[in-house]
């Protein structure tokens, strides 16, 4: 099933790339932090890095749809480091000329390998290391985001707050784990 998803969902953008020459792409850095929303960014610094590419779904006066796809790594220290391939569908809304706000939310796919060994008990009674591969999760996010776009900007800097819920976690006992971060990043055209 999941390899379904994946061709389906590579279709879907290498579709969606034939018909354009200049696309737009978002790159940015974050803070991830284990914590509900309106959680404190006082925590300890767990850098994280994405990248995406933004699709224009309706282009309107003051109000804009987009389906951004992105690919993400972040280092959770002492727990696990996290790669992220998700989309979030997202509705932008023009405040003033060059300052925009947006909301958002999306599904995607967590991977998660831990910095610390896994060990399973064997019927013996002995315990043999395991978890080399890491653990899948399923993502949801939602995100509120302000971006300064002056129209004469090729680069348009943007803040962002996500929240996100990945599960299941630990089957047995914590089937749903939230995080949200704080994202500092900029949308680019490149023409290809």
């Amino acid at each position: 099933m999941r390899r379904l998803l994946v061709i389906v969902f590579s279709l879907w953008i290498l579709g969606a790339v034939e018909g354009q020459t200049t696309h737009t792409f978002t790159a940015s850095l974050f803070n991830n932090a284990v914590a509900l929303p309106g959680g404190s960014f006082s925590a300890p610094f767990h850098p994280g890095v994405d990248i995406g590419w933004v699709y224009t779904v309706k282009d309107g006066d003051r109000w804009d749809q987009l389906l951004t796809t992105r690919l993400g790594y972040y280092n959770q220290r002492i727990v696990h480091h996290g790669i992220q391939l998700y989309s979030e569908y997202t509705w932008r809304f023009l405040i003033a000329d060059g300052l925009s706000i947006d909301g958002g939310a999306g599904l995607g796919y967590l991977h998660t390998l831990e910095q610390h060994d896994l060990f399973t008990l064997k019927s013996d009674g002995a315990y043999e290391r395991t978890g080399y591969a890491g653990k899948p999760h399923v993502m949801i996010s939602a995100m509120l985001g302000l971006n300064l776009a002056p129209p004469e900007w090729a680069v348009k800097p943007f803040l962002q707050y996500r929240f996100r819920v990945m599960t299941p976690f630990v089957k047995s006992y914590v089937p749903f784990f939230p995080a949200t971060s704080l994202h500092l990043g900029a949308t680019f055209p490149l023409t290809l």
